[in-house]
This record gives C-alpha cells, sequence and structure tokens, in this order.
C-alpha cells in the first residue's frame, strides 16, 4: 500500500521530492477520517517526503507520516514485523481498506 501516492493522487499533499516539506490540504480523506486524523502538531513540518533506500520509494515523514503510524499501530489496521523495520496489514486492516476502497 502507497499512502504517500494515494494521498498525492487525492491531492491530500503536493508531489514533494525526497527531504522537501509540505502542508496537508484537506483533512478530509477517507483514509484520514478512518483513523480520526483531523489536524497535526505544529512541532515538526506537516509533511516531508523521505526516501526509503531499501525501497527507492518515498514515504511520508514528518506530523502527517507520525500520526498515520501511530493511528494504523493503534487501531490494530497494521502489526511491526518482529524483526526490523517491515510492517504488516492485519485482517482487520485489509478489511477497513477494502471498505475504503484502498489497497
Amino acid at each position: 500500500m502507497d499512502v504517500a501516492a494515494l494521498l498525492r493522487e487525492d491531492g491530500v499533499i503536493d508531489n514533494l521530492a525526497p527531504g522537501e516539506s509540505g502542508t496537508v490540504r484537506t483533512f478530509d480523506h477517507p483514509l484520514l477520517v478512518a483513523l480520526g486524523i483531523t489536524a497535526l502538531p505544529d512541532s515538526r513540518p506537516g509533511v516531508r517526503a523521505c526516501l526509503d533506500w531499501s525501497h527507492g520509494t518515498v514515504h511520508l515523514a514528518g506530523a502527517l507520516g507520525a500520526a498515520l503510524f501511530t493511528a494504523l499501530l493503534d487501531d490494530g489496521w497494521v502489526r511491526r514485523h518482529p524483526r526490523g523495520r517491515a510492517l504488516r496489514i492485519t485482517d482487520p486492516g485489509h478489511r477497513r481498506l477494502a471498505e475504503l476502497g484502498i489497497g
């Protein structure tokens, strides 16, 4: 699941190059609504693009990336892999994403 691409395509965030910071244009996106993400703290950039060196793709960082990561874990949509940094989408997570038309 490429959350960064989904949010770019749906106009929630700008197309950012690795290392660039941007803002979140709207919180009225089905994924953000389902996870209860309605605002972000001002303590860090709203969204930042970060290059994932292991896959050569861009993932979300900044306040939005942190909020998504925390909400997905807290709501049980994803679980950490026992070793390493990988995440696994859970069965409930697959169902919720399918209900939202994502994935």
